[in-house]
Parts: structure tokens; sequence; C-alpha cells
């Protein structure tokens, strides 16, 4: 008996030290569109926006290749896309030529996104078409995979 109490003892120790060592760390593209200062004060705090950002970077999209597409894609010209805000690239546009999936970064752009709906951006350089998801949807399969983790 005293041995099965230590046991359960010993494992819920051992799983509390797991969950207190849980520590984010922060995508390398976060690194281009927030200071460093604050992305260290995120992961200090074990915040769970470095998380959600790291998801988001990842899972906010999907894309079509456009000449194999059964069907005529359609949607707006990622060239009208504005860079996010910033004194260094006001009035300035996705430029980008080359798609990977490892260096494109959502968030360096203003895509007008919307919370019940897909919306479709056209790279015609890349040949592809990004697809937005809906936020409402992003924000659900975030949670279910933090549940995952836990």
């Amino acid at each position: 008996m005293k041995k099965q109490l230590f046991l359960a003892f010993a494992a819920l120790l051992l799983v509390t030290a797991l969950n207190a060592q849980t520590t984010y760390k922060a995508d390398k593209r976060l690194y281009d569109v927030l200071s460093s200062e604050y992305i260290a004060q995120l992961e200090a705090s074990k915040s769970e926006l470095i998380p959600y950002y790291n998801y988001y970077l990842d899972n906010c999209y999907y894309t079509v290749n456009l000449k194999t597409a059964q069907k005529l894609v359609t949607g707006t010209d990622i060239r009208t896309v504005a860079v996010a805000d910033d004194s260094k690239t006001f009035g300035q546009y996705f430029k980008e030529k080359t798609y990977s999936k490892e260096n494109f970064n959502a968030l360096k752009y203003k895509f007008e996104l919307s919370s019940n709906n897909f919306i479709t951006y056209l790279w015609n350089d890349a040949g592809i078409a990004i697809v937005f998801k809906p936020l409402s949807q992003i924000s659900g399969e975030f949670k279910a995979y933090m549940k995952q983790l836990k």
C-alpha cells in the first residue's frame, strides 16, 4: 500500500514538474513582425500567445495549385495587399515571388480576413491561391490543438 501511494505521489510530482516546465518558443517568422523584447516577455511569461501565433502561421490558410485546380479559382490579387503598418514599410505591397510554407509569413501583411468566410488571394507569380480560413475556425482548431498538447 505504501509503495502504491509513493508511486502515485511520484507520478503526480512528475506531471506537475512537466507542466510547470512548459515553455513556448517563438517561430522564427514572429521576429519579422514582433520585437525581440516582446517575444522574450511572452516566452518568459509562458503566454499562450506564442503557441497561438506559431499555430496561426502554419494553419491559418491552405494553398491551391492554380495549374491543377479542377475549377477556376477566383480571388483578390495578392499584390494589392499592403505590408503591415510600420514606418519603414508604409505604402509597400506584397512583392514576394516564390512560396514555401516554412518561410511564408501571413502576419507580415494586411490580409482582409473574415470571422465566418474563407478568403482567397491569387498569387500568380507562385502559381497558387492562398485560401485563408475563417477566424472562428482557426480559433476552434487552435483550442483542439492545445487540448492535445496537455
